[in-house]
């Protein structure tokens, strides 16, 4: 009955017919009360992806017929950011990759922003949140911050005005309130009608929604920034080079992203390396209610991008994934891993199968090419605990943590969405060009 329970539950969660009908109630209330398109903004000076979603979300305001509200936020709690000594190098890294594909201004200045100038930032933004222009001098502070230019930062002190670092702290406690109460848990995110969009990257389903509702100023608005599928007709030899992958079984996006990263390995005559390590919070990382919902509801949509079922879920958290993780150590050793690993996660994530149970998890080995009396008896096997950490250790030795995470010569990305700096690197490999 649990586990029945807890595939109703998941299917309600990610249903595109619930999503539809919160969206109506939204629009419905908006239009009952004589409102705008309220979006509202989270921005932290220090957090790298910000340096993007600042500007963007400005380029936003001029193509929609929005009215848009910055919130100061603070540092991330510690319940969701589990290594926040690897993450701002990570952030840094990513966020330099991103402007790049997509044209955008932001250089890694290879360590974070001084704190001194990070502060002032923020004192500088709380100044202009009263005047109406916090927008303007996010992004003219971030622009500085970034740069490292205390001249800069001074001129637009100058121009915004400056609080105390008591009330820009307060400024930002409220703010990281507001978004923890409207359900997420970062900054460089945007909330609009009970949804959230997170970066960069998933700013065009922000940008479709308002275009649906009527909201566009222009007819010849740009294409919203997308990221790249991947190019399913490029293929070369990538000169003997391995893709390490990192996945987890009670991770969603590991499902999204597992097909086609053996798809392009294949591609590009990489050898695989299935690297796997146990979930986050099987790990001692932990992963708060509202950080779980917004992926689960996020890789839905990216589900729905990719053409993927998605949804009718049940999840394998605990013995599920030891079971699974035993039986995916045994079918490696029978050259079967990457049959097991897509039929595991496809189980789990689209199709209800309880791998916690043994008729669940023999349909998932069987369909795999697995004898299920070999595969019942590697359950007994604890050997693939100390696999996983040693994977884990590599893992971190990347400056990775998440899940699923890839590398390739000198490049190591985290995310289903970053498939597409793999597909580079591979490529740069083949031409024998340093990646």
């Amino acid at each position: 009955m649990r586990v029945w329970l807890r595939r109703q539950f998941y299917r309600a969660l990610t249903s595109p017919a619930r999503r539809e009908a919160r969206r109506r109630r939204a629009e419905a209330k908006r239009i009952r009360r004589h409102e705008p398109h309220r979006v509202h903004y989270f921005h932290r000076p220090g957090d790298p992806a910000c340096a993007l979603m600042a500007p963007l979300a400005a380029d936003l305001c001029n193509r929609f017929d929005i009215e848009l509200t910055l919130h100061l936020t603070g540092l991330p709690a510690a319940d969701v950011n589990p290594d926040p000594e690897r993450l701002p190098g990570c952030a840094r890294r990513d966020t330099a990759a991103l402007a790049e594909h997509f044209g955008l201004s932001f250089t890694d200045p290879g360590e974070p922003p001084a704190r001194g100038l990070e502060n002032r930032a923020a004192a500088i933004i709380a100044s202009a949140l009263a005047r109406g222009e916090a927008l303007q001098a996010a992004i003219e502070t971030g622009e500085a911050l970034w740069r490292g230019d205390e001249a800069a930062m001074a001129d637009a002190a100058a121009r915004f005005g400056e609080t105390s670092p008591e009330a820009a702290m307060k400024a930002a406690e409220q703010g990281s309130a507001l978004r923890d109460d409207l359900g997420h848990f970062q900054s460089a995110t945007l909330y609009y009608g009970g949804e959230w969009y997170w970066s960069a990257d998933r700013l065009h389903y922000l940008e479709t929604r308002l275009a649906g509702l009527g909201a566009g100023l222009s007819d010849a608005a740009p294409p919203p920034l997308v990221p790249p599928l991947l190019e399913s007709e490029s293929s070369g030899d990538s000169d003997g080079a391995v893709l390490e992958i990192y996945p987890s079984l009670r991770s969603p996006y590991t499902y999204l992203a597992m097909e086609r990263a053996f798809a392009l390995a294949d591609r590009w005559q990489a050898r695989v390396e299935i690297r796997f390590v146990l979930p986050m919070v099987m790990r001692s990382l932990p992963v708060p209610r509202r950080k779980g919902k917004y992926f689960l509801l996020d890789a839905k949509r990216e589900a729905e991008r990719l053409g993927l079922p998605f949804g009718n879920t049940c999840d394998p958290l605990g013995p599920p994934t030891e079971r699974g993780l035993a039986v995916l150590h045994h079918a490696m050793a029978q050259d079967k891993g990457r049959a097991f690993l897509t039929s595991f996660l496809r189980g789990v994530w689209a199709e209800g199968v309880d791998a916690g149970s043994d008729r669940g998890l023999r349909l998932l080995a069987e369909r795999a090419g697995l004898d299920w009396s070999t595969a019942k008896a590697a359950l007994a096997d604890e050997s693939w605990r100390a696999v996983a950490e040693t994977n884990r250790h590599r893992l971190l030795e990347l400056g990775l943590w998440g899940v699923p995470s890839f590398h390739t010569g000198d490049v190591s990305v985290w995310g289903q969405d970053r498939l597409w700096r793999i597909e580079q690197a591979l490529s740069a490999q083949s031409k024998g060009i340093a990646s």
